[in-house]
């Protein structure tokens, strides 16, 4: 039988479908481990607490919640939840990592307790046969961008169980994520021997799509293809991990082939109404490709909602899909409105982000409205000195206020910064 989420209103819930529907304990973590490389810490939350319905005070999904309460920023719940979780095993080093990151972000350091938990942390990287705590620390490592720990921890786990499941495939994806070509072009075989060892490793298949998707310096088109044949294999052997699709829909409108893309992402949306990539995907489609301004309008209201729902505390993400949408829509003024209210929410939850109050002053820019734009580019160089892209954006205000004098006067003292250093076609243009 159908499970009733794929009916449902697509403003309840139904993005960890997944999780329900997962075979067994390496499936679930696939779908989170998926869900923390894409930065959705609000579904690493979700799907962890619906995978507790079946198997109830798991230590690690406990943990994976109390990750997810970590990366919201709502670092007092995090403590409580991870000092819930001090000892238990399976999770003592990732919990002790997380304890100190969360330590360390707070306003009042506690320094003794920050002593503890090093020491801590250092007898427990040196206890014995551990493998399941280390693997999980390596996991940890990687999604907090630390990839020198996350190595040396999965090498740890394959000194203390070679055939340790899933360690091929994390090894894989710390390769890839690394930064390093030479590393990236590792991946592949690290991938490729997952799967030879459990053919029902996703994240192996997911790694190796993405190593076609990461690597295309030969041929573009034929390693999109492999890329979709992956993911194409992964929708069809995989069919409850659902984000297969909305993979595959980005990828496609990658290649430019719109039509594709807009097929597997109204699929991913008949099965994940939530699924917020496949969402901005169709509302990409209607601007860039119909020009349907009211009906993207309409599904950039849906998405507004299902990020408060889905995702109500990831200031990047609304930062990065209101910079997409904004650029695509011609200065459509229901469109515009709507993406600076969601970098409105980016700066209120991220009030020290630079990067957030100099993108809501070009989308204010945008708007005509030159006098707010003027101000948080202002603000945005002010927390931080060396955003030129600010500076630029407060002289090109000054401008279109018809303040000339001083528009003139910060134009000279940019240019004499500039003088010895490269040309800036910002500089330039404004000149």
């Amino acid at each position: 039988t159908k499970p009733t989420c794929l009916f449902q209103s697509p403003h309840k819930s139904s993005h960890c479908m997944s999780a329900l529907l997962a075979p067994d304990a390496c499936a679930v973590q696939s779908l989170i481990f998926y869900y923390a490389r894409k930065n959705l810490h609000h579904h690493v939350f979700t799907a962890a607490s619906q995978a507790l319905t079946k198997r109830s005070n798991d230590p690690q999904l406990l943990f994976w919640k109390a990750f997810a309460t970590l990366k919201e920023e709502r670092v007092t719940d995090a403590i409580r939840d991870l000092e819930a979780l001090r000892g238990k095993p399976g999770v003592q080093l990732p919990v002790l990592i997380c304890l100190k990151i969360a330590h360390e972000s707070g306003k009042h350091v506690d320094r003794e307790e920050l002593q503890r938990i090093s020491q801590d942390m250092f007898a427990e990287e040196k206890a014995a046969n551990r493998d399941g705590s280390l693997f999980l620390a390596a996991a940890v490592c990687l999604f907090m961008k630390d990839n020198k720990k996350a190595r040396e921890y999965i090498g740890k786990v394959l000194e203390i169980n070679p055939q340790y499941p899933q360690a091929a495939s994390l090894c894989g994806w710390i390769d890839l994520l690394s930064g390093s070509e030479t590393k990236a072009r590792k991946a592949q075989k690290l991938f490729e021997d997952a799967r030879t060892s459990n053919s029902n490793d996703v994240d192996a298949s997911l790694g190796i799509a993405a190593f076609y998707e990461q690597n295309q310096s030969s041929d573009r088109n034929a390693a999109t293809e492999k890329a979709v044949e992956e993911l194409n294999k992964c929708v069809v052997k995989f069919s409850w991990f659902t984000p297969a699709l909305s993979e595959k829909a980005r990828l496609l409108l990658g290649t430019g082939d719109w039509d594709q893309a807009m097929e597997a992402a109204t699929r991913s949306l008949m099965l994940t109404p939530n699924n917020t990539e496949a969402l901005v995907i169709t509302i990409l489609f209607h601007l860039a490709k119909e020009s349907r301004f009211n009906t993207a309008a309409t599904k950039l209201a849906e998405l507004v909602e299902l990020f408060a729902e889905e995702e109500p505390r990831n200031a990047q993400l609304y930062l990065e899909t209101a910079a997409l949408l904004s650029r695509f829509c011609s200065r459509n003024p229901a469109i515009l409105n709507q993406c600076c209210q969601l970098v409105a929410k980016a700066v209120q939850l991220s009030p020290l982000s630079s990067d957030a109050l100099t993108e809501l002053g070009y989308e204010q820019a945008l708007q005509g409205q030159y006098g707010k734009a003027q101000e948080s580019y202002q603000e945005a160089a002010r927390l931080d000195e060396a955003n030129m892209t600010a500076l630029y954006g407060a002289i090109l205000c000054q401008i279109h206020q018809g303040q000339l004098d001083d528009a003139a006067q910060q134009f000279e003292f940019l240019s004499e910064i500039h003088a010895e250093a490269s040309a800036s076609a910002d500089l330039a243009y404004i000149g």
